[in-house]
Protein backbone atom coordinates (compact mmCIF):
# COMPACT_ATOMS: atom_id res chain seq x y z
CA UNK A 1 0.00 0.00 0.00
CA UNK A 2 2.39 2.56 0.76
CA UNK A 3 4.40 1.41 -2.35
CA UNK A 4 1.50 2.26 -4.33
CA UNK A 5 1.34 5.72 -2.42
CA UNK A 6 4.56 7.03 -3.59
CA UNK A 7 4.09 5.82 -7.29
CA UNK A 8 0.95 7.79 -7.33
CA UNK A 9 2.71 10.44 -6.32
CA UNK A 10 5.32 9.83 -8.42
CA UNK A 11 2.98 9.83 -11.08
CA UNK A 12 1.51 13.46 -9.97
CA UNK A 13 4.59 14.62 -10.10
CA UNK A 14 5.57 13.62 -13.89
CA UNK A 15 1.97 14.53 -14.75
CA UNK A 16 2.26 18.13 -13.70
CA UNK A 17 5.68 18.73 -15.07
CA UNK A 18 4.64 17.36 -18.21
CA UNK A 19 1.28 19.49 -18.14
CA UNK A 20 3.73 22.48 -17.62
CA UNK A 21 6.67 21.23 -19.99
CA UNK A 22 4.01 21.18 -22.98
CA UNK A 23 2.34 24.33 -21.98
CA UNK A 24 5.87 26.03 -21.81
CA UNK A 25 6.58 24.88 -25.57
CA UNK A 26 3.27 26.02 -26.42
CA UNK A 27 3.61 29.16 -25.57
CA UNK A 28 7.22 29.32 -26.94
CA UNK A 29 5.61 28.60 -30.29
CA UNK A 30 3.21 31.55 -30.12
CA UNK A 31 5.92 34.06 -29.12
CA UNK A 32 8.21 33.32 -31.70
CA UNK A 33 7.39 35.84 -35.23
CA UNK A 34 6.51 38.52 -32.55
CA UNK A 35 10.15 38.81 -30.94
CA UNK A 36 11.56 38.02 -34.44
CA UNK A 37 14.02 41.14 -35.05
CA UNK A 38 17.06 41.40 -37.63
CA UNK A 39 19.26 40.08 -34.69
CA UNK A 40 21.02 36.65 -35.20
CA UNK A 41 18.90 33.33 -35.15
CA UNK A 42 21.11 32.24 -32.73
CA UNK A 43 20.12 35.43 -30.21
CA UNK A 44 16.47 35.30 -31.14
CA UNK A 45 16.36 31.51 -30.10
CA UNK A 46 17.88 32.64 -26.53
CA UNK A 47 15.30 35.37 -26.44
CA UNK A 48 12.44 32.86 -26.57
CA UNK A 49 13.83 30.41 -24.95
CA UNK A 50 14.46 33.20 -22.22
CA UNK A 51 10.65 34.01 -22.21
CA UNK A 52 9.60 30.51 -22.11
CA UNK A 53 12.48 29.11 -18.95
CA UNK A 54 10.63 32.52 -17.05
CA UNK A 55 7.33 30.77 -17.16
CA UNK A 56 8.07 27.27 -16.58
CA UNK A 57 10.80 28.55 -13.54
CA UNK A 58 7.68 30.51 -11.92
CA UNK A 59 5.38 27.85 -12.72
CA UNK A 60 7.57 25.09 -11.27
CA UNK A 61 8.88 27.10 -8.05
CA UNK A 62 5.05 28.02 -7.44
CA UNK A 63 3.99 24.34 -7.68
CA UNK A 64 6.63 22.97 -5.38
CA UNK A 65 7.41 25.88 -3.05
CA UNK A 66 5.75 25.01 0.56
CA UNK A 67 2.83 27.75 0.78
CA UNK A 68 0.05 27.54 -1.03
CA UNK A 69 -0.90 29.77 -3.07
CA UNK A 70 -4.62 30.13 -5.84
CA UNK A 71 -4.15 28.18 -8.95
CA UNK A 72 -5.62 31.46 -10.43
CA UNK A 73 -3.04 33.26 -9.20
CA UNK A 74 -0.16 31.37 -9.92
CA UNK A 75 -1.02 30.97 -13.21
CA UNK A 76 -1.21 34.33 -13.24
CA UNK A 77 2.15 35.43 -11.80
CA UNK A 78 3.49 32.73 -14.60
CA UNK A 79 2.43 34.70 -17.76
CA UNK A 80 2.83 37.96 -16.30
CA UNK A 81 6.56 37.26 -15.35
CA UNK A 82 7.02 36.20 -19.27
CA UNK A 83 5.71 38.90 -20.46
CA UNK A 84 7.81 41.57 -18.52
CA UNK A 85 10.61 39.43 -19.71
CA UNK A 86 9.35 39.69 -22.89
CA UNK A 87 8.74 43.36 -23.18
CA UNK A 88 12.04 43.73 -21.48
CA UNK A 89 13.73 41.90 -24.88
CA UNK A 90 11.87 43.64 -26.93
CA UNK A 91 10.28 46.66 -25.76
CA UNK A 92 7.69 47.13 -28.79
CA UNK A 93 4.58 46.62 -29.72
CA UNK A 94 3.57 46.29 -26.35
CA UNK A 95 -0.49 46.22 -26.36
CA UNK A 96 0.37 42.82 -29.09
CA UNK A 97 2.45 41.22 -26.34
CA UNK A 98 -0.23 42.20 -23.44
CA UNK A 99 -2.70 40.62 -25.85
CA UNK A 100 -0.89 37.28 -26.96
CA UNK A 101 -0.57 36.70 -23.12
CA UNK A 102 -4.27 37.15 -22.00
CA UNK A 103 -5.29 35.31 -25.17
CA UNK A 104 -2.68 32.03 -24.27
CA UNK A 105 -3.72 32.66 -20.17
CA UNK A 106 -7.29 31.77 -20.94
CA UNK A 107 -6.50 29.30 -23.58
CA UNK A 108 -4.88 27.67 -21.34
CA UNK A 109 -7.55 26.94 -18.19
CA UNK A 110 -9.99 26.27 -21.21
CA UNK A 111 -7.92 23.95 -22.77
CA UNK A 112 -6.60 21.84 -19.47
CA UNK A 113 -10.34 22.44 -17.92
CA UNK A 114 -11.94 20.75 -20.87
CA UNK A 115 -9.34 17.95 -20.52
CA UNK A 116 -10.51 17.54 -16.84
CA UNK A 117 -13.91 17.46 -17.00
CA UNK A 118 -13.46 14.98 -19.92
CA UNK A 119 -11.36 12.87 -17.71
CA UNK A 120 -14.01 13.03 -14.73
CA UNK A 121 -16.81 11.93 -16.55
CA UNK A 122 -14.96 7.95 -17.48
CA UNK A 123 -13.43 8.51 -13.30
CA UNK A 124 -17.00 8.24 -12.34
CA UNK A 125 -18.19 4.62 -14.01
CA UNK A 126 -14.70 2.78 -12.87
CA UNK A 127 -15.92 3.32 -9.41
CA UNK A 128 -18.78 1.01 -10.61
CA UNK A 129 -17.06 -1.02 -13.48
CA UNK A 130 -14.40 -1.99 -11.72
CA UNK A 131 -15.38 -1.75 -7.86
CA UNK A 132 -13.69 -5.52 -7.75
CA UNK A 133 -10.09 -5.12 -9.41
CA UNK A 134 -6.54 -5.08 -6.83
CA UNK A 135 -4.77 -1.62 -6.31
CA UNK A 136 -2.36 -2.44 -9.02
CA UNK A 137 -5.19 -2.57 -12.04
CA UNK A 138 -6.28 1.14 -10.87
CA UNK A 139 -2.34 2.38 -10.82
CA UNK A 140 -2.42 1.31 -14.38
CA UNK A 141 -5.55 2.58 -15.45
CA UNK A 142 -4.22 5.79 -13.36
CA UNK A 143 -1.02 5.90 -15.67
CA UNK A 144 -3.36 5.48 -18.99
CA UNK A 145 -5.33 8.36 -17.85
CA UNK A 146 -2.72 10.61 -17.13
CA UNK A 147 -1.22 9.76 -20.52
CA UNK A 148 -4.38 10.28 -22.60
CA UNK A 149 -4.79 13.58 -20.75
CA UNK A 150 -1.73 14.66 -21.14
CA UNK A 151 -1.64 14.16 -25.22
CA UNK A 152 -5.42 15.54 -25.44
CA UNK A 153 -4.07 18.50 -23.49
CA UNK A 154 -1.28 19.28 -25.80
CA UNK A 155 -3.36 18.75 -28.69
CA UNK A 156 -5.96 21.08 -28.02
CA UNK A 157 -3.37 23.15 -26.50
CA UNK A 158 -1.29 23.25 -29.40
CA UNK A 159 -3.98 23.38 -31.98
CA UNK A 160 -4.96 26.39 -30.23
CA UNK A 161 -1.85 28.30 -30.65
CA UNK A 162 -1.37 27.22 -34.28
CA UNK A 163 -4.87 28.50 -35.29
CA UNK A 164 -4.53 31.46 -33.22
CA UNK A 165 -1.32 32.65 -35.63
CA UNK A 166 -2.80 31.23 -39.03
CA UNK A 167 -6.13 33.44 -38.29
CA UNK A 168 -4.58 36.53 -36.64
CA UNK A 169 -1.04 36.15 -38.76
CA UNK A 170 2.68 36.89 -37.68
CA UNK A 171 2.57 40.21 -38.20
CA UNK A 172 4.07 42.49 -35.28
CA UNK A 173 2.09 45.59 -35.13
CA UNK A 174 0.64 48.50 -33.23
CA UNK A 175 -2.43 47.66 -31.60
CA UNK A 176 -5.24 50.56 -30.91
CA UNK A 177 -6.48 50.50 -26.85
CA UNK A 178 -9.41 49.88 -28.33
CA UNK A 179 -8.50 46.70 -30.62
CA UNK A 180 -7.06 45.10 -27.10
CA UNK A 181 -10.23 45.47 -25.78
CA UNK A 182 -12.07 43.87 -28.68
CA UNK A 183 -9.52 41.08 -28.49
CA UNK A 184 -9.27 40.42 -24.67
CA UNK A 185 -12.38 41.26 -23.01
CA UNK A 186 -13.91 37.18 -24.00
CA UNK A 187 -10.63 36.11 -22.53
CA UNK A 188 -10.86 38.14 -19.90
CA UNK A 189 -14.67 37.04 -19.09
CA UNK A 190 -13.51 33.60 -19.52
CA UNK A 191 -11.05 33.45 -17.12
CA UNK A 192 -13.35 35.15 -14.53
CA UNK A 193 -16.00 32.54 -15.02
CA UNK A 194 -13.39 29.92 -14.00
CA UNK A 195 -12.71 31.64 -10.93
CA UNK A 196 -15.94 31.47 -10.13
CA UNK A 197 -16.47 27.91 -11.32
CA UNK A 198 -13.53 27.08 -9.08
CA UNK A 199 -15.31 28.83 -6.34
CA UNK A 200 -18.46 26.86 -6.47
CA UNK A 201 -16.86 23.57 -6.57
CA UNK A 202 -15.15 24.30 -3.58
CA UNK A 203 -17.98 25.60 -1.73
CA UNK A 204 -20.21 22.76 -2.64
CA UNK A 205 -17.67 19.58 -3.07
CA UNK A 206 -19.65 17.67 -0.21
CA UNK A 207 -22.84 18.41 -1.64
CA UNK A 208 -21.47 17.10 -4.95
CA UNK A 209 -20.22 13.59 -3.81
CA UNK A 210 -23.51 12.68 -2.49
CA UNK A 211 -25.38 13.84 -5.30
CA UNK A 212 -26.31 10.93 -7.93
CA UNK A 213 -24.28 9.52 -11.01
CA UNK A 214 -26.81 11.49 -13.51
CA UNK A 215 -26.34 14.87 -11.56
CA UNK A 216 -23.00 15.06 -11.37
CA UNK A 217 -22.01 13.73 -14.84
CA UNK A 218 -24.34 16.41 -15.64
CA UNK A 219 -22.56 18.84 -13.97
CA UNK A 220 -19.10 17.99 -15.36
CA UNK A 221 -21.11 18.32 -18.54
CA UNK A 222 -22.10 21.27 -18.34
CA UNK A 223 -18.42 22.88 -17.40
CA UNK A 224 -16.69 21.03 -20.15
CA UNK A 225 -19.66 22.59 -22.70
CA UNK A 226 -19.01 26.12 -21.03
CA UNK A 227 -15.54 25.73 -21.33
CA UNK A 228 -15.47 24.48 -25.14
CA UNK A 229 -17.41 27.88 -25.66
CA UNK A 230 -15.28 30.10 -24.08
CA UNK A 231 -12.49 28.31 -26.18
CA UNK A 232 -14.08 28.65 -29.51
CA UNK A 233 -15.53 32.08 -28.86
CA UNK A 234 -11.58 33.24 -28.48
CA UNK A 235 -10.61 32.39 -31.78
CA UNK A 236 -13.74 33.04 -33.20
CA UNK A 237 -13.39 36.65 -31.69
CA UNK A 238 -9.70 37.00 -32.98
CA UNK A 239 -10.66 35.32 -36.78
CA UNK A 240 -13.42 38.03 -36.86
CA UNK A 241 -11.11 41.00 -35.70
CA UNK A 242 -8.56 39.99 -38.94
CA UNK A 243 -10.98 40.06 -40.92
CA UNK A 244 -12.36 43.35 -39.99
CA UNK A 245 -8.54 44.50 -39.75
CA UNK A 246 -7.71 43.06 -43.52
CA UNK A 247 -11.00 44.88 -44.70
CA UNK A 248 -9.64 48.23 -42.75
CA UNK A 249 -6.63 47.97 -44.72
CA UNK A 250 -7.99 47.37 -48.19
CA UNK A 251 -10.08 50.47 -47.37
CA UNK A 252 -7.11 52.54 -46.66
CA UNK A 253 -5.35 51.27 -49.58
CA UNK A 254 -7.63 51.80 -51.82
CA UNK A 255 -8.14 55.63 -50.33
CA UNK A 256 -4.03 55.89 -51.25
CA UNK A 257 -4.44 54.36 -54.22
CA UNK A 258 -7.02 56.84 -55.33
CA UNK A 259 -5.05 59.63 -53.72
CA UNK A 260 -2.15 58.78 -55.74
CA UNK A 261 -4.03 58.87 -58.68
CA UNK A 262 -5.27 62.21 -58.01
CA UNK A 263 -1.76 63.60 -57.30
CA UNK A 264 -0.85 61.81 -61.31
CA UNK A 265 -3.37 63.61 -62.47
CA UNK A 266 -2.61 66.91 -60.98
CA UNK A 267 1.00 66.70 -62.04
CA UNK A 268 0.11 65.41 -65.34
CA UNK A 269 -2.61 68.61 -65.96
CA UNK A 270 0.74 70.53 -64.71
CA UNK A 271 3.52 69.33 -66.98
CA UNK A 272 0.77 69.67 -69.93
CA UNK A 273 0.40 73.74 -68.51
CA UNK A 274 4.15 74.20 -68.14
CA UNK A 275 4.85 72.88 -71.61
CA UNK A 276 1.85 74.91 -73.29
CA UNK A 277 3.37 77.38 -72.04
CA UNK A 278 6.87 76.70 -73.29
CA UNK A 279 5.47 75.90 -76.94
CA UNK A 280 3.93 79.44 -76.43
CA UNK A 281 7.07 80.95 -75.05
CA UNK A 282 8.74 79.81 -78.64
CA UNK A 283 6.17 80.87 -80.72
CA UNK A 284 6.61 84.47 -79.27
CA UNK A 285 10.35 84.22 -79.53
CA UNK A 286 11.26 85.84 -82.52
CA UNK A 287 9.12 88.50 -81.42
CA UNK A 288 11.08 89.21 -78.37
CA UNK A 289 14.20 89.08 -80.02
CA UNK A 290 13.18 91.63 -82.48
CA UNK A 291 11.80 93.78 -79.63
CA UNK A 292 15.28 93.15 -77.81
CA UNK A 293 16.92 94.07 -80.99
CA UNK A 294 14.81 97.48 -81.52
CA UNK A 295 15.92 98.52 -77.81
CA UNK A 296 19.68 98.17 -78.72
CA UNK A 297 19.82 99.20 -81.58
CA UNK A 298 17.61 102.77 -80.49
CA UNK A 299 20.30 103.24 -77.57
CA UNK A 300 17.67 101.65 -74.62
CA UNK A 301 20.11 99.29 -72.88
CA UNK A 302 18.25 99.94 -69.62
CA UNK A 303 14.99 99.02 -71.12
CA UNK A 304 16.78 96.28 -73.24
CA UNK A 305 17.97 94.64 -70.27
CA UNK A 306 14.75 94.96 -67.91
CA UNK A 307 12.84 92.91 -70.99
CA UNK A 308 15.65 90.85 -71.15
CA UNK A 309 14.99 89.75 -67.34
CA UNK A 310 11.30 89.61 -67.18
CA UNK A 311 12.02 87.66 -70.63
CA UNK A 312 14.07 85.30 -68.40
CA UNK A 313 11.89 85.30 -65.41
CA UNK A 314 8.73 84.10 -67.31
CA UNK A 315 10.86 81.48 -68.66
CA UNK A 316 11.72 80.09 -65.76
CA UNK A 317 8.27 79.96 -64.20
CA UNK A 318 7.29 78.08 -67.29
CA UNK A 319 9.78 75.36 -66.68
CA UNK A 320 10.52 72.88 -64.10
CA UNK A 321 13.52 73.35 -62.04
CA UNK A 322 14.67 69.46 -62.58
CA UNK A 323 14.48 67.41 -65.90
CA UNK A 324 14.69 63.89 -65.51
CA UNK A 325 13.67 63.24 -69.43
CA UNK A 326 9.64 62.89 -68.47
CA UNK A 327 7.23 65.83 -67.63
CA UNK A 328 5.44 64.08 -65.02
CA UNK A 329 8.52 63.25 -63.00
CA UNK A 330 9.62 66.88 -63.69
CA UNK A 331 6.85 68.05 -61.69
CA UNK A 332 6.91 65.88 -58.53
CA UNK A 333 10.86 66.32 -57.96
CA UNK A 334 10.23 70.30 -58.64
CA UNK A 335 7.24 70.02 -56.08
CA UNK A 336 9.58 67.75 -53.61
CA UNK A 337 12.18 69.82 -54.26
CA UNK A 338 10.48 73.07 -53.01
CA UNK A 339 9.07 71.28 -50.15
CA UNK A 340 12.64 70.52 -49.25
CA UNK A 341 13.85 74.14 -50.00
CA UNK A 342 11.04 75.41 -47.45
CA UNK A 343 12.18 73.01 -44.99
CA UNK A 344 15.97 73.48 -45.22
CA UNK A 345 17.16 70.29 -46.63
CA UNK A 346 19.55 69.86 -49.04
CA UNK A 347 18.35 67.78 -52.12
CA UNK A 348 21.13 66.04 -54.36
CA UNK A 349 18.96 64.45 -57.51
CA UNK A 350 20.79 62.63 -60.08
CA UNK A 351 17.63 61.01 -61.35
CA UNK A 352 16.63 59.99 -65.11
CA UNK A 353 13.50 58.48 -65.98
CA UNK A 354 14.15 55.44 -68.35
CA UNK A 355 12.26 56.44 -71.13
CA UNK A 356 13.73 53.38 -73.75
CA UNK A 357 11.64 50.89 -70.89
CA UNK A 358 8.25 49.52 -70.59
CA UNK A 359 8.22 50.87 -66.96
CA UNK A 360 4.95 53.10 -66.55
CA UNK A 361 5.34 56.95 -65.56
CA UNK A 362 2.33 55.83 -63.09
CA UNK A 363 4.30 53.00 -61.09
CA UNK A 364 7.80 55.52 -61.27
CA UNK A 365 5.40 58.58 -59.38
CA UNK A 366 4.23 56.04 -57.03
CA UNK A 367 8.29 55.46 -56.06
CA UNK A 368 8.90 58.67 -55.64
CA UNK A 369 6.25 60.40 -54.03
CA UNK A 370 6.10 57.96 -51.36
CA UNK A 371 10.05 57.75 -50.96
CA UNK A 372 10.72 61.17 -51.25
CA UNK A 373 7.71 61.46 -48.47
CA UNK A 374 9.00 59.15 -46.39
CA UNK A 375 12.64 60.46 -46.35
CA UNK A 376 11.20 64.22 -45.56
CA UNK A 377 9.05 62.86 -42.75
CA UNK A 378 11.87 60.84 -41.53
CA UNK A 379 14.45 63.41 -41.39
CA UNK A 380 11.71 65.50 -39.71
CA UNK A 381 11.76 62.62 -36.82
CA UNK A 382 15.35 62.78 -37.23
CA UNK A 383 16.42 66.59 -36.27
CA UNK A 384 19.05 66.49 -37.99
CA UNK A 385 21.65 69.82 -38.08
CA UNK A 386 22.48 69.31 -41.74
CA UNK A 387 19.50 67.14 -43.38
CA UNK A 388 20.22 65.81 -46.56
CA UNK A 389 17.95 63.61 -49.23
CA UNK A 390 19.84 62.03 -51.96
CA UNK A 391 18.03 60.75 -55.29
CA UNK A 392 19.48 58.69 -58.05
CA UNK A 393 19.16 56.04 -60.84
CA UNK A 394 21.13 53.89 -62.83
CA UNK A 395 20.75 50.72 -64.69
CA UNK A 396 22.64 47.23 -64.23
CA UNK A 397 22.31 45.23 -67.16
CA UNK A 398 18.23 44.36 -67.23
CA UNK A 399 18.04 46.20 -63.74
CA UNK A 400 16.41 49.70 -63.05
CA UNK A 401 17.77 50.91 -59.89
CA UNK A 402 16.11 53.98 -57.97
CA UNK A 403 17.87 54.82 -55.04
CA UNK A 404 16.30 57.35 -51.82
CA UNK A 405 18.62 58.13 -49.26
CA UNK A 406 18.02 60.59 -45.56
CA UNK A 407 20.51 61.35 -43.43
CA UNK A 408 19.56 58.59 -40.71
CA UNK A 409 21.51 58.29 -37.54
CA UNK A 410 19.24 56.14 -35.02
CA UNK A 411 18.72 52.17 -35.34
CA UNK A 412 17.14 50.51 -38.19
CA UNK A 413 14.60 48.06 -36.68
CA UNK A 414 12.86 46.12 -39.34
CA UNK A 415 10.50 43.25 -39.25
CA UNK A 416 11.42 40.11 -40.33
CA UNK A 417 8.92 38.62 -42.66
CA UNK A 418 7.95 41.76 -44.38
CA UNK A 419 11.29 43.68 -44.52
CA UNK A 420 9.91 46.71 -43.79
CA UNK A 421 10.68 48.85 -40.90
CA UNK A 422 8.77 48.66 -37.78
CA UNK A 423 6.33 51.62 -37.39
CA UNK A 424 3.93 52.70 -34.22
CA UNK A 425 2.97 55.29 -35.94
CA UNK A 426 -1.13 55.83 -35.17
CA UNK A 427 -2.37 57.94 -38.01
CA UNK A 428 -4.40 56.43 -40.86
CA UNK A 429 -2.66 55.02 -43.71
CA UNK A 430 0.74 54.86 -42.15
CA UNK A 431 2.75 51.94 -43.04
CA UNK A 432 0.83 51.75 -46.49
CA UNK A 433 3.92 53.90 -48.49
CA UNK A 434 6.44 51.20 -48.52
CA UNK A 435 3.72 48.59 -49.02
CA UNK A 436 2.66 50.99 -52.43
CA UNK A 437 6.48 51.18 -53.26
CA UNK A 438 7.26 47.42 -53.17
CA UNK A 439 3.68 46.96 -55.11
CA UNK A 440 4.83 48.68 -57.60
CA UNK A 441 8.11 47.52 -57.41
CA UNK A 442 7.13 43.69 -58.07
CA UNK A 443 4.89 44.63 -61.00
CA UNK A 444 8.22 44.84 -62.80
CA UNK A 445 9.26 41.47 -61.20
CA UNK A 446 11.87 43.88 -58.62
CA UNK A 447 11.56 44.34 -55.52
CA UNK A 448 13.31 46.51 -52.49
CA UNK A 449 15.59 47.03 -49.54
CA UNK A 450 16.31 49.20 -47.01
CA UNK A 451 19.25 49.60 -44.76
CA UNK A 452 21.44 51.92 -42.68
CA UNK A 453 24.64 52.62 -44.22
CA UNK A 454 27.35 55.21 -45.40
CA UNK A 455 25.80 56.56 -48.48
CA UNK A 456 28.07 60.02 -50.21
CA UNK A 457 30.04 59.88 -46.81
CA UNK A 458 26.79 60.62 -44.86
CA UNK A 459 25.21 58.31 -42.42
CA UNK A 460 21.51 57.51 -44.18
CA UNK A 461 19.01 55.28 -44.39
CA UNK A 462 18.81 54.16 -48.33
CA UNK A 463 15.46 52.71 -49.83
CA UNK A 464 16.83 51.24 -52.75
CA UNK A 465 14.61 49.85 -55.72
CA UNK A 466 15.12 47.57 -58.51
CA UNK A 467 12.63 47.29 -61.26
CA UNK A 468 13.15 44.95 -64.47
CA UNK A 469 13.43 46.96 -67.93
CA UNK A 470 12.57 43.96 -70.16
Amino acid sequence: MNDLGQYYEILNHIYSLTTTLFTTYCYAFLIIPFLSDKSSCRLQKSRIWLVAATYAGIMLFLQYMPYYINVMLAYGIGISGAFLVMCLLNPIYISQKLFLSISFFSLRWQVWRIVGQISLIPSLFYVRLFADKDEAFWLRLSIMDCVRDALIGFLLMFGSVWFLLKIYGKKQEYMKMRELLILVIPSLSGICAYAMILFYYSANTNALEQASLSVKIGYEMLIAIYAAICYATNLVIIWLFRRWKTEQEEDRRREIFSRQMQDLKSHISEAERLYKDMRALRHDMGNHLMTLKQLYAQGESEEASAYAAALQEQMQTASCKIASGNPVTDVILSDRKKEMDEKGIAFTCDFHYPADSEINAFDISIILNNGLSNAIEAIGREDSPAPHIFLSSYRRKNMYFIEIANSFTGELNTDEQSGLPFTTKEGEGHGFGLSSIRHAAQKYLGDIEIGREIYQQEKCCVLRVMLQTN
